[in-house]
């Protein structure tokens, strides 16, 4: 969603904007438009054959993530030389990882974009890290350390990947995501007493998300709340028995707009994870003027502000989160939410007002030194 919000303020003024992303599923369509941004999804998702054996042979396959690494940037790194020939390309913001060629060829000038590497959240969330996962990374931290200038939503990424480099990263800027639409009044938040609050919960499967402590502190809730709440939950799949909790209702992914509408109906948005960066969720949930539950993690804390914008939890305490999802559901209950929901939509016209960020962006790139410019 940045690149897709960022990548159409940049067209409407004026700017050529193109994306390289992951092949299609039928590996077919290597073009397409999305309003006036091109789109090329050509880069591969899965490892050649001949990466995938390697992976699979002892002692060498440690080296097959840093071969799958070279051979997608390289495979990328062509085609934005054969882009460059059509329309000269000014500036690339890649993805951390990014092209390690481009850091030999010098050919482009770039920026390293700090979303949270695959690394970097295993290792932040308390996963196991492999030798050929680690290889990939110092690769990574090359690429990164080379960079004209490093782009990232919050501090915290900074810091963790400064940590991970053992080196402070001087050409770092901070610039959380930009939002595009801002709600002036909320679906929800307007109860009568037939009405339930609903708690919105959405995410990729992934452990790493929170679902699972989700689900243990909502088997905690006091049974008189237990009858005031509907939990909508989209994407994610308990492991865990959830029997008895005849509030909850699973949801399979559905398109962004309705997903959208979804959780414009909510109450409460909650966002439980064991590790994130700066979730787009919580961007939109405060937009939206909801009221935000979120782990204290990352640079989510950087995107609340203060404690009357949202609550935090320590996610390492079930009952922290049980407390402030409990204080939560009060809060909208009494009817006495305004003050909240009005600060966190202040706090993110504050600080994702889509106009001044590709303003900061575009100054970036117009502030780089002649040398690189030319």
């Amino acid at each position: 969603m940045y690149v897709r919000t960022i990548g159409r303020q940049l067209t409407y003024l004026g700017h050529e904007v193109s994306v390289i992303c992951a092949k299609m599923e039928n590996n077919r369509i290597t073009y397409f438009k999305d309003g006036l941004i091109h789109v090329y999804p050509i880069m591969d998702s899965k490892p050649s054959i001949l990466i995938y054996y390697i992976s699979r042979v002892p002692i060498i396959k440690i080296f097959s993530g840093f071969l799958f690494y070279l051979h997608n940037g390289l495979k990328i790194h062509l085609f934005l030389l054969k882009l460059n020939r059509k329309i000269k390309i000014d500036f690339i913001e890649y993805s951390e990882g990014g092209d390690f060629w481009n850091t030999i060829t010098k050919y482009f000038k770039y920026s390293s974009h700090l979303h949270g590497s695959f690394l970097t959240f295993k290792h932040q969330s308390g996963q196991k890290i492999s030798s050929a996962e680690w290889i990939r990374r110092r690769v990574e931290h090359y690429f990164i350390r080379r960079s004209h200038t490093v782009i990232s939503p919050s501090r915290a990424m900074v810091r963790y990947v400064e940590k991970e480099m053992n080196v402070k990263l001087k050409n770092s800027n901070v610039i959380p995501y930009p939002i595009e639409n801002f709600s002036k009044n909320s679906m929800s938040l307007v109860l009568n007493k037939n009405d339930k609050v609903i708690i919105f919960f959405a995410s990729r499967n992934d452990p790493v998300k929170g679902g699972e402590l989700f689900i243990r502190a909502l088997k905690e809730i006091p049974d008189d709340l237990k009858k005031s709440i509907y939990v909508e939950i989209y994407g994610f799949k308990p492991e865990q028995d959830i029997v008895g909790l005849d509030f909850i209702k699973l949801n399979q992914f559905i398109p962004r707009d309705d997903l959208v509408e979804q959780y414009k109906r909510a109450d409460i948005c909650v966002i439980p994870s064991l590790f994130d960066n700066s979730p787009n969720t919580v961007y939109e949930a405060m937009a939206h003027g909801k009221i935000v539950v979120a782990s204290s993690v990352g640079g989510i804390p950087e995107i609340i502000g203060d404690k009357e914008n949202g609550f935090l939890f320590n996610p390492t305490d079930k009952y922290d989160f049980l407390n402030k999802l409990t204080d939560a559901i009060k809060l909208v209950l009494s009817g006495d939410y305004e003050k909240v929901t009005n600060n966190a939509q202040n706090r993110i016209r504050n600080i994702s007002n889509i106009k001044d960020n590709a303003s900061k962006r575009l100054s970036l790139i117009h502030h780089l030194p002649l040398k690189i410019l030319q």
